[in-house]
């Protein structure tokens, strides 16, 4: 399997993963926020970072386009292990979600993907790690490193997610 056929399915897997938190986060708030079981669910607990459903899309969007770029560079350099730790940083997230399902016995946005996906994902690492020679070394200094890259990334977009939202409404409104 090359680095872009790779990156090509990690990518896809991240965004149909993504899909599912757009589409499903803000209807979860609304039904559920006031529901004192879920007071320390994922996005009940943040729900000021989600204040409507064009800001998540615009930070996943915004998401999606540095991923895009992580493994346009993994392609182009020839690093798999570039690659690999986007995937793995992925998957980690993954694990968030699938712990959710699992605290709250039920579907919670994102949860539905993230368990039809995990194993698709692992499966996936096998194939690749069995047909691409990686550099270990690499792959555990590449893996954490872009661990914090993206969660400095999903910090500063929390941070800025009331910004971003009056900036859509300021551009959806002007005529």
């Amino acid at each position: 399997m090359t680095i872009a056929h790779f990156s090509l399915i990690i990518l896809s897997l991240f965004m149909l993963h993504e899909f599912d938190e757009i589409i499903l986060i803000r209807p979860w708030i609304q039904k559920q926020q006031h529901d004192p079981r879920y007071r320390k669910e994922l996005f009940i607990a943040g729900k000021a970072h989600y204040p409507s459903t064009e800001t998540i899309a615009v930070m996943i969007a915004e998401e999606y386009l540095l991923a895009s770029i992580g493994l346009l560079i993994a392609i182009n350099w020839h690093i798999p292990e570039l690659a690999l730790a986007f995937g793995i940083c992925h998957t980690l997230h993954l694990l968030v979600h699938i712990a959710e399902v699992l605290r709250y016995r039920c579907a919670v946005p994102g949860g539905i993907t993230a368990v039809l996906t995990f194993p698709l994902l692992l499966w996936l690492f096998a194939g690749y790690l069995h047909q691409q020679p990686l550099s270990w070394l690499l792959l555990l200094t590449l893996t954490p490193l872009v661990l914090v890259a993206i969660l400095l990334n999903l910090v500063w977009l929390h941070r800025h997610a009331a910004d971003i939202d009056s900036w859509i409404h300021k551009k959806g409104s002007a005529g």
